[in-house]
């Protein structure tokens, strides 16, 4: 990709704020309701990246996180959740837990949540996360650059994390709740596919406003007319806040509303989250 502003010409997102509106209280909500089964509630568990990011996190601690997950999954007849996402520093900590199984190592990277910090370091970071076994990477775009129009800037810093990332599934954090408006949560989202992320997500988890239904549906747009422009499938992860089944049949209804069947399985769809599946467990017993 030779100019990324001139790549993002062909795309349009004006009068998306009102058709998100009727839809998201009209049909979407039907369909939510329609979807609340425990089918679904299975295909979330499948769908998740399993995450400990605490400041208080330890080695054991992680080893306890992981060992506790594989008996609550056996326990309850469960799917395997798709991964387990920690900081990069337990990454063989997990590697080792999930021996075994076929759920992914996943790490944040590239100096998360912020992402203030020298190139050079985030993609040591990473180049580390992969050496210790790192299956999936989450990363942080440059929010301020985001805001300021600095797309370029932004391309180019992410293709350098792509580079390092080769073999790994790169997922990109476009921090949906700072970016605010329609046109930056578009943007950044075609920026971030541009620059080869396989996943494209919407929060850290570490702001006040994390995931939004209008800010997902933003860029399930973004995305769907990316794959019509490029005939490339991106995955969109849903993280920040994501506790309750209520609010991920949601947000898998609005996927499958504006992306369509083919992004409805683990390789197009996650949940980031810490407490989703004891919600899970809860409403199946019901």
């Amino acid at each position: 990709m030779e100019n990324i502003l001139e790549a993002l010409t062909v795309y349009n997102w004006v009068n998306l704020e009102d058709r998100i509106q009727f839809e998201l209280d009209g049909v979407i909500e039907k369909e939510t309701a329609l979807a609340y089964c425990n089918e679904n509630f299975e295909f979330c568990v499948s769908c998740m990246d399993y995450t400990s990011l605490k400041v208080t996190d330890t080695q054991n601690s992680i080893t306890v996180f992981v060992a506790d997950l594989i008996k609550k999954l056996k326990k309850n007849a469960l799917p395997d959740v798709a991964s387990v996402c920690v900081y990069p520093s337990f990454t063989s900590t997990v590697k080792e837990g999930l021996a075994g199984t076929p759920i992914k190592t996943a790490v944040v990277g590239a100096c998360f949540p912020a992402a203030h910090s020298f190139l050079s370091v985030k993609l040591a970071e990473c180049r580390e996360a992969i050496a210790a076994g790192a299956d999936e990477i989450d990363v942080v775009l440059s929010v301020g650059d985001i805001m300021e129009g600095n797309y370029e800037a932004v391309y180019r810093e992410l293709s350098a994390i792509r580079e390092v990332c080769s073999g790994v599934v790169l997922k990109v954090i476009i921090e949906s709740g700072e970016l605010k408006t329609t046109e930056h949560i578009f943007n950044a989202t075609l920026v971030a596919a541009y620059a080869g992320a396989d996943f494209v997500k919407t929060s850290t988890g570490k702001v006040p406003v994390n995931a939004t239904p209008e800010a997902v549906y933003t860029m399930c747009e973004a995305l769907k007319q990316f794959h019509q422009q490029t005939g490339r499938m991106i995955g969109i992860k849903i993280s920040g806040g994501i506790t309750k089944v209520q609010n991920a049949i949601r947000y898998l209804t609005i996927v499958k509303h504006v992306l369509g069947e083919g992004w409805i399985s683990p390789r197009y769809f996650r949940i980031g989250t810490s407490q989703l599946l004891d919600d899970v467990l809860k409403e199946m017993k019901k």
